[in-house]
């Protein structure tokens, strides 16, 4: 399991640098976009779209790291009033839960991607299986950090989530 966990947050870190590069790219793009139509005005017909690409990659990619980092929006009354062992056994429920969706959405991305891939986007002229690939890479991700997940609440016993003990911990080292 640690061996699983070291190649998950490996595999994380190495996401973490593909979203950060795509979200200056994309923010080029657009700064580019802004610059050529405004100022030069001969705007980019392609920079648009391949911004549009870079941020669904980057969602995609991106929930995934906020998955495992216990990031993803939540609603934590209930969590927060049982007892810890109830709380392990909740929060675990919600992953498989997530597990069965992701593992749904990754089919269905795959599905629709074969429905997609004779068709091209029509700035950049690419196969529009490789924007909607954003779903499958991004399914599959969820599902290897929802499994680091609920292995972490396995085997910690009680992994605080909550971003209000987060805010009181911060407060206290003031």
């Amino acid at each position: 399991m640690k061996l699983y966990m070291k190649g998950v947050d490996y595999l994380n870190k190495l996401v973490g640098i593909v979203v950060g590069l795509m979200l200056g790219a994309m923010s080029i793009l657009i700064i580019a976009q802004v610059i050529s139509r405004f100022l030069i005005d001969i705007p980019l017909t392609w920079s648009e779209e391949a911004a549009r690409y870079l941020m669904i990659y980057s969602v995609f990619l991106g929930a995934s790291l906020a998955l495992r980092n216990h990031r993803l929006i939540a609603i934590e009354v209930v969590s927060e009033l049982v007892k810890p062992k109830i709380r392990k056994v909740l929060r675990i429920t919600v992953l498989v839960i997530s597990i069965i969706f992701c593992a749904m959405l990754l089919f269905k991305g795959i599905d629709i991607m074969e429905i997609v891939s004779r068709q091209k986007s029509a700035a950049l002229r690419i196969p529009m299986d490789i924007p909607y690939m954003a779903i499958p890479i991004g399914a599959a991700l969820m599902i290897i950090n929802a499994i680091a997940c609920i292995i972490e609440f396995w085997t910690t016993e009680d992994v605080d989530t909550s971003e209000a003990t987060e805010a009181l911990k911060a407060g206290e080292q003031l």
